[in-house]
Parts: structure tokens; C-alpha cells; sequence
């Protein structure tokens, strides 16, 4: 029974991480759209990350801190609830992937 479970909730799991990046990638959209100010300071973060840029590290760090607030952007904070909500269902998604693997082994073992 575990392992039937087991792939479709990997599947959604896999299906969240790709929607947080995604909707990261809206949060840097919005950012360029309507504060391009904003966007320069974090030097112009995007998905290509290389090594040595700290854009994207530092847009990440300006997203969970909840900096964006103050630009009283209703877009980005529809976005940000996504995104929590999202990371929220992947965590509880990986908690049961890892009591279902644990369970598995302990049951068959």
C-alpha cells in the first residue's frame, strides 16, 4: 500500500517544486515590470545562476525577509502567498515521502 502512494505523492511533490520555480520566476517578472529600482539593487536576479552572482541569493534573501512589503505591490504579494503555500505542501509532501520510506523498511524489515 505504501508503495502505491509513494509515486503519485513524488509526483506532486516534484510538480510543487517546479511551480515555486515558476512562480519565482513571476516574483522577478513583477520585480522588472514595476520596480526596476528594486530589481537593479539585487543586481538583476534571474534563474541563470553562475557562479560568483550573488543576484539570486540575494533576491531570495529580500523574498523571505519580506522586504517587498514596503512597495505596497498587491502582484507580489500574491505571489509570495503562493510561494509559501507551495514550499508548505512540498515540506508536508517530503515529511510523508520520508515516515512512508521509514515505515517501508521497518515493515518489511
Amino acid at each position: 500500500m505504501i508503495t502505491i502512494l509513494f509515486l503519485p505523492i513524488s509526483l506532486i511533490f516534484f510538480i510543487l517544486m517546479f511551480s515555486h520555480i515558476y512562480l519565482t520566476n513571476q516574483f522577478f517578472v513583477q520585480l522588472k515590470k514595476m520596480h526596476v529600482h528594486v530589481w537593479d539593487t539585487l543586481g538583476q536576479p534571474q534563474w541563470r545562476i553562475h557562479f560568483g552572482d550573488d543576484s539570486f541569493t540575494n533576491a531570495m534573501k529580500y523574498i523571505r525577509k519580506k522586504e517587498f512589503t514596503s512597495l505596497n505591490d498587491t502582484v507580489l504579494e500574491s505571489i509570495y502567498k503562493k510561494l509559501k503555500n507551495v514550499e508548505r505542501g512540498a515540506v508536508g509532501l517530503a515529511l510523508i515521502i520520508i515516515v512512508a520510506t521509514i515505515l517501508d523498511v521497518f515493515v518489511k524489515g
